[in-house]
């Protein structure tokens, strides 16, 4: 499975691995000190804070989360993460002296905070290994990452390659890693580039890439934490020229991409030789827990879904988010099967789900209910992404556990405060949404935490919006 690795294994060792240094450390309470010390020091370090975004509130509990699984704890940060380590780190400039540097925070906050002495010991040998692996540059930070910021692409050369590699213009392509070769500095961008050509079965450009030395087996996500290699894109899209080219150069099977595809005899004649495998790890998302199983509910295989639960050793690894990317396929049959092997549906939470009548009846009698998190208004009640006016989703959320007067974090910042969804629905002009949300006993002069109400976030939206239609609802009620 090496080739689907970007971390060293090495650096993946986790000091938790059987043992009890979770619990003899102190458990969730020590894990939150040892974060909050870190991220202390952080926030006092120039060199480091430039670094991350404006605002801590949420690294912090993300990594709390990391932490407590890795040590041990519950996985409730593979549960949550939408991006490996690698691809977390790529863009941002890591040199040797950068990650040394938060490795001294961290030591000094880990001999505060764990009294511990050989658990410090451990957790420092596996932390420095695996803060030195994301290390990405040994002297002048690549120009994709000096103009990136974390996840955001921002070199425009690169950004142009991604067009370029789509649409096969394999020649200005060619030209512009000539003049810009650092728009393949990115392991991780490269790899995109590649599983862009070919899942849209631009040959030409696939033979570009492997020429520049862009790795034929390295994958792309498709779905989340879901990472493809090149050859199972094209076989997705039967981009039959291009799967024959990858596989002229070295393109490896694996049972990820047979659990994707639902190529049920290739994983009978693994799984047969191995049984394992239906909960193997994929080396792709480094230290998170996504399995076969997870590519088989992406890529809504319903039969090697059973084939490998059937070789799956109890518990199965994560199957919570297996069972919301079940449900987010609305897919009655994956999700029966994950409810038979013991997904506990009253995890799922928010989600698509609701809006249909047979997998919504079968979930919620399983006792999936939208929680009082706010989370829904994030997904239903802004224009975020592209979404759109979407009353029967926003109605339906209701109906499965949602309210009027749930509230919603403002951005990551805790002085933002919180609002409800009529707030940001009148802010995105969601007409029919307002109104659904005020039958529902919406209250049209609720505040936000910082004294607002809907009609002054209305103020401070997009020009596109309809601000007399959405006033007069608002004034009506």
């Amino acid at each position: 499975m090496d080739h689907r690795r970007f971390l060293a294994p090495d650096s993946l060792l986790r000091p938790s691995a059987a043992s009890d240094i979770f619990a003899r450390i102190g458990g969730r309470s020590t894990v939150a000190a040892l974060i909050d010390g870190l991220y202390d020091r952080i926030e006092a370090d120039p060199a480091l804070r430039q670094l991350f975004g404006a605002h801590l509130l949420a690294e912090r509990a993300g990594q709390k989360r990391f932490f407590t699984e890795w040590l041990g704890g519950t996985p409730a940060y593979s549960d949550t993460a939408y991006l490996p380590l690698k691809h977390r780190h790529d863009l941002f400039p890591i040199t040797p002296g950068v990650a040394g540097k938060w490795l001294a925070h961290f030591c000094a906050s880990l001999e505060s905070s764990v009294g511990d002495a050989q658990a410090r010991s451990a957790i420092h040998a596996a932390v420095s290994r695996l803060a030195m692996s994301l290390v990405n540059t040994e002297g002048r930070a690549a120009a994709i990452r000096v103009q990136s910021h974390g996840t955001c692409l921002r070199y425009k050369p690169a950004i142009a390659s991604l067009n370029l590699a789509r649409r096969g213009d394999a020649v200005p392509l060619g030209e512009l890693l000539g003049s810009a070769p650092d728009v393949l500095a990115s392991e991780t961008h490269a790899a995109t580039l590649l599983h862009l050509a070919a899942i849209n079965g631009r040959t030409a450009v696939v033979e570009l890439l492997l020429g520049h030395g862009v790795d034929v087996n390295k994958p792309s996500p498709i779905a989340g934490l879901i990472l493809v290699t090149p050859l199972c894109a094209a076989r997705l899209k039967r981009r039959k020229d291009v799967e024959m080219l990858l596989l002229a150069r070295g393109a490896q099977e694996d049972i990820f991409t047979h659990a994707f595809l639902g190529e049920r005899e290739a994983l009978d004649a693994e799984l047969a030789n191995e049984p394992g495998l239906a909960q193997v790890l994929d080396p792709a998302v480094d230290v998170l827990q996504i399995t076969p199983v997870h590519h088989a509910v992406a890529g809504n295989q319903v039969d090697a879904l059973r084939l490998l639960l059937a070789h799956a050793s109890s518990p199965i690894l994560n199957v919570s988010r297996a069972m919301r990317l079940a449900a987010a396929r609305q897919s009655v049959g994956l999700v029966r099967l994950l409810l038979e092997a013991g997904a506990d549906a009253s995890r799922l939470g928010a989600g698509r789900w609701v809006v249909n009548p047979e997998l919504a009846s079968m979930l919620s009698r399983a006792g999936a209910y939208v929680d009082r998190s706010g989370a829904w208004i994030g997904a239903a009640c802004t224009g975020n992404q592209g979404r759109k006016d979407d009353p029967d989703y926003v109605a339906a959320l209701l109906r499965h556990g949602a309210r009027v007067d749930d509230r919603r974090q403002v951005g990551q910042n805790a002085d933002g405060g919180r609002a409800t969804a009529l707030h940001y629905a009148a802010k995105a002009g969601f007409v029919r949404t307002i109104g659904v949300l005020l039958a529902h006993g919406a209250d049209p002069g609720a505040k936000d935490d910082n004294g607002l109400t809907p009609m002054d976030w209305l103020e401070r939206s997009a020009e596109s919006v309809d601000r007399a239609a959405v006033r007069q609802l608002l004034r009506t009620c």
